[in-house]
């Protein structure tokens, strides 16, 4: 019983000391003020597609943010490679508005910003469709009621 009882313990206090650790060390970093992306990523979806070449990612922070858009190429899942980068630092309007390229197949897409001491960050995957699917797609008249 006494062996059961200092088990517990031992386990209580690792338990304790791991929730501590796991709290400081997210208060040393603060969220960038006023950062909020407004366009071009959903965030709420695990997978955003399109056909398009190219996204124009907008969105809001606090003057002299630095913004960086990071694209990774994630259609190998086994080989993943910054396939494009991009820096902008906010003026005093606090908005920010980038076109980035996007590759064939998965993107993964991370929009950071920075400013001093405060770092945020988001991020999604968009998946672009080649052009022989959205070819297929064109040919074919979807109509109410007719998907029995």
């Amino acid at each position: 019983m006494k062996r059961f009882l200092a088990f517990i313990l031992i386990a209580a206090s690792i338990l304790a000391l791991h929730a501590v650790n796991t709290f400081a060390a997210d208060t040393d970093v603060l969220p960038v003020d006023n950062f909020a992306v407004t366009g071009g990523i959903n965030t709420e979806k695990a997978c955003d597609i399109t056909f398009d070449s190219t996204r124009l990612i907008s969105g809001t922070a606090s003057k002299d943010t630095v913004v960086t858009i990071s694209v990774y190429d994630i259609t190998d899942p086994d080989n993943k490679f910054l396939d494009s980068s991009y820096s902008i630092t906010v003026g005093s309007a606090g908005i920010f508005s980038q076109s980035v390229d996007l590759a064939e197949g998965k993107n993964y897409v991370i929009v950071a910003a920075s400013n001093g001491n405060k770092h945020s960050e988001v991020s999604t995957v968009i998946n672009r469709k080649g052009r022989f699917i959205k070819a297929v797609l064109s040919q074919y008249i979807a109509l109410p009621g007719q998907n029995k």
